[in-house]
């Protein structure tokens, strides 16, 4: 794992990303048809619990190998049960909070792996329902600056979602976590600014992986991440911290 390296906030001011890095992902998507190999030694997530939120305008197919990996490592992975990711919706927003209550009825504190805009649902969850979420764990995910560091501007788009819409889910995504996070970044980014991806006030928390934005569920350093985050004992974080 690459951990963030500290420095000067004023240089994670997100950006959207460059017309060359977009086209790449173009041809990184038309190539992402392989599997997902288990490529390095990683640990055991037995009894770990997992619920899953996909990218925008897709959905549990396009988290199943992933998905697969970490079930392969013990862990149970939870789909989100939504059909596609429209964006926040009030019918999207009312159905990740009953999923993860009724996982929270069956399981216990649930851990939340959120990839791109399902990220920022997983941190949603996170504010609104610290109980029942033992830990957000967001890969490519533009928490920070939403509204502005796409490469489709979304302002112009915030007519689509009714309340709470786009915007206010925006503010609260961009607020410190009250439960433990993990923030997984690419600089091979060509969708979202990886500036906006990172807590530059807990450079220890994100991990830099390589690749694009189009191959996040199927990338193998985004696996091994998940897999030494989701196996950590989060017991023994200091009580007054939001991270570890």
């Amino acid at each position: 794992m690459r951990p963030l390296r500290p420095n000067g906030h004023a240089l994670y001011v997100p950006l959207r990303p460059t017309v060359q890095r977009t086209l790449a992902e173009a041809i990184a998507f038309a190539r992402s048809r392989s599997a997902l190999r288990l490529d390095q030694p990683l640990p055991s997530l037995d009894g770990r619990r997992a619920l899953v939120l996909p990218v925008i305008g897709r959905g549990d197919a396009h988290t199943a190998h992933m998905r697969a990996a970490l079930d392969a490592l013990g862990c149970h992975t939870f789909p989100w049960e939504l059909g596609t990711n429209f964006g926040p919706t009030p019918k999207i927003l009312d159905g990740i909070e009953r999923r993860l209550n009724s996982l929270y009825g069956q399981h216990g504190a649930m851990d939340m792996i959120g990839f791109s805009l399902g990220g920022v649902f997983a941190r949603h969850l996170g504010h609104r329902h610290p109980d029942m979420v033992r830990q957000v764990i967001t890969v490519c995910s533009p928490f920070r600056e939403l509204l502005r560091s796409a490469v489709v501007p979304l302002r112009p788009l915030l007519p689509l979602w009714r309340t709470p819409g786009l915007a206010e889910l925006a503010a609260q995504a961009g607020q410190p976590l009250p439960v433990p996070g993990s923030f997984i970044f690419s600089r091979d980014d060509g969708i979202v600014a990886w500036q906006s991806c990172i807590e530059p006030n807990q450079p220890g928390d994100c991990f830099e992986i390589s690749g694009p934005h189009a191959t996040i569920t199927r990338n193998a350093e985004v696996l091994g991440v998940l897999a030494h985050r989701l196996a950590r004992d989060l017991t023994a974080l200091p009580a007054d911290t939001e991270s570890g």
